[in-house]
Formats: structure tokens, C-alpha cells, sequence
């Protein structure tokens, strides 16, 4: 079995068997509710019977159902071992959850979290060295302005996002996502309303309602 935070170089490679991995002690493809320690989640998204969450910088987490009833942490992470959705815990490390299964690592934070083991990695061409040429690659723009550029790698069925604003990698995921498997499908996810300031994984104050139907 190989941790991969103990052998982050591992991210790089163009094969992966899934199944020989952990993060953060978790082992991919295991049953959530045995493997995944409750007291260290932090956050939750995509939880089924959460329709509105505040959540920020020095904040605890809140979470409502669609009649405005505050739902506790616990009943959260619960729906989310039983159904699925994505827990996230501290270190800038998540889980992706279907079917009661780890189905998803995600790693983050090119600054403090896992991913600064990259940081020597300062230009596309750094990057595309290092981790090799993907099987497919999406641009991710604004305005006409390239802001980063999605690569899939199906043989290790992995997106590593490199941020073209600030020349470096940012975001690498493993597994059930989508475009991961090979030619990217559209997928049919709930539409959020954003009522408030929103930034990705409770890095700012926000309220945001998950549209249901």
C-alpha cells in the first residue's frame, strides 16, 4: 500500500492502481464509514440534505435543510457516508463518497498544503515534464483570458489543474471524476445559487443554496 503523502512524487506518474493507494491513512475503494475517522472532517459539500451552508475563514460550518432546519455536522457527514457527496478535512485534502464507497482523493493548496512539494515546478512546460503529456487537456477561461488548463490522465485516471495566473499546479484529484476515465461527459449537477460571497471550500464567508430538481 503507498501513502501518498509520504510519496507525493507518486501524483506524477502516468499509470496508477487506484487501489494500491491512501491518503491520509484512508485506502481508496474502502467503505467510508469504516475508514474515514468522523472527528477529522472540517467541511462537506454535495450533501444530499443540505440545501443551504454558511461557511468561512474562522467560522464553524452551518448547514440547512430545504425547510430552513438547521442540520448538525454529524447528520451532514452521515448523509454523505450513506449516499455521497465530498468530505473534506484539514491539510487541504478531500474525499469523494458515492454509494457509501471512497470513490475520490483530491489534494490541494500549492502553498501550504501537499501540492508546495511542486512548488520548483514554475511553467507549463516545468509541469508537463515532470507529470508527462495528458491524454486530454481543457482551457479554463474567462473573458478571453486563459486562467488554467485542466489535464486529464486516463491511464491513472487523474486531473492535475495547472493555474496559469500564478504558474503553478494547484489542484490534482484521483478517480470517479469527471473526464478522468476518458473523453469528458457533460455532468447534470444541481445548480447553485449564490446568495452571498463564494470562494471554493469555505475560504471566505458565504451563503450558497443547492437548487434541488
Amino acid at each position: 500500500m503507498i501513502e501518498i503523502l509520504d510519496n507525493l512524487d507518486v501524483l506524477a506518474q502516468p499509470f496508477l492502481d487506484l487501489r494500491t493507494l491512501t491518503l491520509a491513512g484512508v485506502h481508496y475503494g474502502s467503505n467510508a464509514a469504516d475508514s474515514i475517522d468522523r472527528e477529522r472532517i472540517e467541511q462537506v459539500t454535495l450533501s444530499p440534505i443540505v440545501h443551504t451552508q454558511k461557511s468561512g475563514d474562522g467560522i464553524t460550518p452551518e448547514y440547512y435543510d430545504a425547510g430552513g432546519q438547521r442540520i448538525t455536522l454529524d447528520e451532514v457527514v452521515g448523509s454523505v457516508i450513506d449516499a455521497g457527496g465530498m468530505l473534506h478535512i484539514a491539510g487541504n485534502i478531500s474525499y469523494k463518497i458515492a454509494g457509501g464507497t471512497v470513490v475520490g482523493f483530491a489534494l490541494y493548496g500549492a502553498e501550504r498544503g501537499p501540492l508546495a512539494y511542486f512548488s520548483s515546478l514554475r511553467s507549463y512546460e516545468e509541469f508537463l515534464t515532470e507529470f508527462g503529456t495528458p491524454d486530454s487537456v481543457e482551457r479554463n477561461e474567462a473573458y478571453g483570458d486563459l486562467l488554467g488548463l485542466h489535464n486529464y490522465y486516463w491511464g491513472s485516471k487523474k486531473q492535475a489543474y495547472w493555474d496559469s495566473w500564478d504558474e503553478r499546479l494547484s489542484s490534482v484529484n484521483l478517480g470517479d471524476y469527471d473526464g478522468n476515465h476518458g473523453p469528458r461527459q457533460r455532468l447534470e449537477l444541481r445548480p447553485t445559487a449564490v446568495l452571498g460571497y463564494v470562494q471554493l471550500y469555505g475560504r471566505a464567508t458565504c451563503w450558497c443554496k443547492e437548487a434541488l430538481g
